[in-house]
């Protein structure tokens, strides 16, 4: 194809229309599917919050019966290409790059007091992390010839979810026990996203180089603690 024959519009409609088809291919990644937990009413059990429960970066915490998770995600995609493209020549290079996470960490504690001695039973301490990371990098290179034409559409997507789950139920039976729980929860995300272009033009010779990245990240933290006291012993 000579590119004497196609006009700046042409080009750039091309351009258009490839990166278009791209995003219309990926949108088809469940990202909102992840996020659909099968999980109690948040609303309704969040109306009894505990009050020794925290959601921060760096947590630590010591009682008699610990829980600890990790959820540890990472996603690395490096494209490369070198393109030659001859005199009046059209190359079309798309680029595309999906990333999806989802980490969910649930715990459930239920004792049931009914001797003094065992009160330090139903005291957890419950740690639960979610580390998350994608990187992805998309690199164009080579030469393009006069007159030629080098098209190198890029789309990246990146969807990370994180779900801390924890609920805790002590039913305690005794008199003097007063069950005391420490929660941590975090959700470490992050998406490092490039598309680069180290094409060499010459003469009349045109490139097009459109990118578009997308990052979309979901982190919930959800802690029900419920004591019931009532001594019959």
């Amino acid at each position: 194809m000579n590119k004497n024959t196609l006009s700046n519009k042409s080009v750039f409609l091309i351009a258009a229309m490839l990166l278009s088809g791209m995003m219309l291919a990926t949108s088809s990644v469940p990202t909102r599917a992840f996020a659909q937990v099968d999980t109690p009413d948040v609303e309704a059990l969040l109306t009894q919050p505990s009050p020794d429960s925290t959601s921060e970066e760096d947590t630590s915490a010591s009682e008699e019966d610990t829980s600890a998770s990790e959820e540890d995600t990472s996603a690395s995609e490096e494209d490369t290409s070198e393109a030659e493209v001859g005199v009046s020549d059209v190359i079309v290079d798309p680029r595309v790059q999906t990333a999806v996470e989802a980490d969910t960490n649930v715990n459930v504690d239920t004792h049931v007091i009914t001797d003094e001695d065992n009160c330090e039973d139903a005291s957890d301490d419950v740690d639960q992390t979610n580390d998350q990371a994608a990187n992805q990098q998309a690199r164009s290179g080579g030469e393009v010839g006069d007159n030629g034409l080098f098209i190198s559409p890029k789309l990246q997507t990146a969807v990370e979810v994180g779900l801390n789950f924890n609920i805790d139920e002590d039913v305690v039976l005794v008199e003097g026990c007063s069950p005391h729980d420490e929660v941590d929860q975090t959700n470490n995300q992050a998406a490092n996203q490039g598309a680069f272009s180290d094409v060499e033009a010459s003469g009349d010779s045109k490139i097009v180089d459109p990118a578009y990245q997308i990052v979309d990240t979901h982190a919930l933290n959800f802690e029900k603690d419920k004591d019931v006291i009532r001594p019959v012993f």
